[in-house]
């Protein structure tokens, strides 16, 4: 009888949830030939701002990628960078490079896109702390002339074009930044979408911008509603009665019979995000690195990717990704209990005075942390789990009160990924591992423009950052976004992003 009532209860949420996703503003918009002129997403989870700098998350950014714009932009099918809001752009030196932009692009509140705007984001940008990892090679930016931006490091930055690509650097106008706009109330851009409304725990909604600068990439729906569903099988209920259209992430115990519904398609992408344990390795006691590879080796991934995610997933042994040309598992981490008391002994504490309080923000995150729970008991490590909205998880990441938490990091290159592995990363993130020795090599790689020794270099650096174990590998997503089978020209990133302005309806 339990089971049957939390059951009646779950469907009793979930369908209420769906019957009050028919209130949305653009749920029944049609263009002027009465063909669809709306998309409705299903999120897992809400962003937590909406501005540039703000922040760092996964739902941020891809609302990023929706009103603004950088200089570059990494291309979703390729992840390389490519010419943005820049036309072209020369190397002039080690150092130095000449960006000419487009002409004619504005922004959403008509002003005209100059190499004024440019130097005040750029500038703007490096007020944030944690920018650094994005910002902090640039040594000055100047206006050359209207059309024109010169960039000056401080030293060889061979990772400046996926740099400029990063939220962090997107473009803003001068004159908003000079007046104090609140980019995460009234964010304003130069693109494919304007901001209407955001309605704080229920939606977001953006409409198409009719000025956008680039008409191969201007957007064909006119409207976007970004319902927020944190519940998978709520979220794929709502695709399957049509009260959305498009799910972001399908639950997986659901993938199986969506793959096989009539009217709904799904886009299955092998991605370079990496799930991991994020461990304090400033004021708990993981601080010692036998404690975090005795967890390391005490986890037992194709558990967590058969129970948490119904086997679509990549067991990940190793602190950066597989998929780079640069990946390496090397003295990465293997479910081997013999070896995880090894390293307890090798720690020297008392297990049992050890509690690893694990906060999550999605339900899938929960599922993994309750696994990880009965996998650590045999070490004799007490779990804790806390689930929290995304906002206050967010808040918590950026301070050393917290004791672990489950993250995900889907960087489009490896330099990129192992630059976090660096001291300064804790601007962002204080709890986080740091050593003079991964000081020291990322450093050195971050000026390297020679591609083939620098290459060398990172598959060098993940092999130090698995010996140290900077944090604890769980699994590699396996991306699976559900849509109508109307919708058309569906582009998703193997970084976790999804290309909006691509989609049109059949």
């Amino acid at each position: 009888m339990r089971k049957n009532s939390l059951l009646l209860k779950t469907v009793s949420i979930a369908a209420a949830m769906i019957m009050a996703l028919g209130t949305c503003t653009f749920a029944a918009s049609a263009s002027e030939d009465g063909g669809k002129d709306s998309l409705k997403v299903a999120l897992t989870e809400e962003p937590d701002y909406l501005s540039s700098c703000d922040h760092d998350s996964l739902m941020g950014v891809q609302m990023n990628l929706l009103t603004y714009n950088g200089l570059t932009r990494v291309d979703m099918e390729t992840l390389a960078p490519v010419c943005d809001l820049a036309e072209s752009y020369t190397m002039d030196s080690d150092t130095e490079w000449t960006f000419t932009l487009k002409d004619g692009v504005t922004f959403h509140n008509g002003d005209a896109l100059t190499a004024d705007d440019v130097v005040a984001s750029l500038e703007y940008a490096k007020t944030f702390e944690a920018s650094l990892t994005y910002t902090g090679g640039i040594a000055s930016v100047e206006a050359v002339d209207p059309l024109t931006v010169k960039i000056t490091t401080d030293g060889p930055q061979p990772n400046l074009l996926y740099d400029l690509a990063y939220h962090f650097n997107m473009i803003l106008p001068k004159s908003l930044i000079d007046s104090g706009n609140d980019f995460s109330a009234n964010p304003i851009g130069t693109g494919p979408y304007k901001f209407v409304e955001w309605n704080k725990g229920t939606d977001v909604l953006f409409e198409a911008y009719e000025d956008y600068f680039d008409t191969d990439r201007k957007a064909s729906i006119k409207n976007l509603d970004f319902v927020i569903i944190p519940e998978g099988s709520t979220r794929d209920m709502a695709l399957e009665s049509g009260q959305v259209d498009f799910v972001y992430s399908v639950d997986s115990a659901d993938i199986d019979r969506l793959q096989n519904t009539e009217g709904i398609a799904l886009e299955q992408v092998v991605s370079v995000e990496n799930f991991f344990l994020y461990l304090n390795c400033v004021s708990t006691e993981f601080a010692d690195t036998n404690l975090r590879l005795a967890v390391a080796n005490a986890i037992n991934r194709e558990d967590i990717v058969l129970g948490a995610l119904n086997g679509y997933g990549t067991p990940s042994y190793s602190t950066v990704s597989m998929g780079y040309p640069e990946s390496t598992d090397e003295n990465g981490y293997t479910y081997d209990l013999d070896k995880a008391k090894e390293y307890l002994e090798a720690w020297g504490g008392d297990p049992s005075t050890v509690t690893l309080d694990i906060i999550c923000s999605n339900a899938t995150k929960v599922s993994i942390a309750t696994i990880i729970q009965a996998e650590l008991a045999q070490l004799g490590i007490n779990v804790t789990i806390n689930e929290m909205d995304s906002a206050s998880y967010q808040a918590a990441m950026r301070t050393t009160d917290l004791c672990s938490a489950i993250v995900s990091w889907s960087p489009a290159n490896a330099m990129t990924y192992v630059k976090r592995f660096h001291s300064d990363r804790r601007t962002n993130t204080p709890a986080c591992w740091a050593s003079d020795t991964l000081d020291e090599m990322v450093t050195e790689m971050s000026v390297n423009m020679d591609d083939e020794s620098r290459a060398a270099q990172i598959t060098d650096i993940i092999k130090e950052a698995n010996t140290e174990c900077v944090f604890v590998p769980i699994y590699q997503v396996n991306y699976f976004r559900g849509h109508s089978a109307d919708l058309q020209n569906v582009l998703c990133g193997a970084t976790g992003y999804v290309d909006f302005c691509t989609m049109s309806w059949s």
